[in-house]
């Protein structure tokens, strides 16, 4: 699946929960905190990434946004190169 804004990824990871298929999602957003919009997308993109498999991000300072944003592990979470 592919990218916090997306409703089909959100959407598809659903529905490979509900199939118990595992998921890798991968994310290259970098948002913040405060506003309204990242307020509601950080608590979705909470729920959706509980049951990844992995998280996939195009940079550390990506990684550590989606660590914090997400509340998920680190370590299910990889920098490509």
């Amino acid at each position: 699946c592919h990218q916090a804004f997306s409703v089909l990824a959100h959407e598809a990871t659903l529905c490979a929960r509900t199939l118990a298929m595992p998921v890798v999602f991968t994310d290259h957003s970098l948002f913040g905190f405060s506003d309204t919009s990242s307020i509601l997308t950080n608590k979705l993109l909470k729920f959706t990434l509980c049951d990844a498999s992995a998280v996939i991000c195009v940079s550390h300072t990506s990684k550590e946004n989606t660590v914090l944003r997400a509340c998920c592990k680190p370590t299910s979470v990889f920098v490509v190169p």
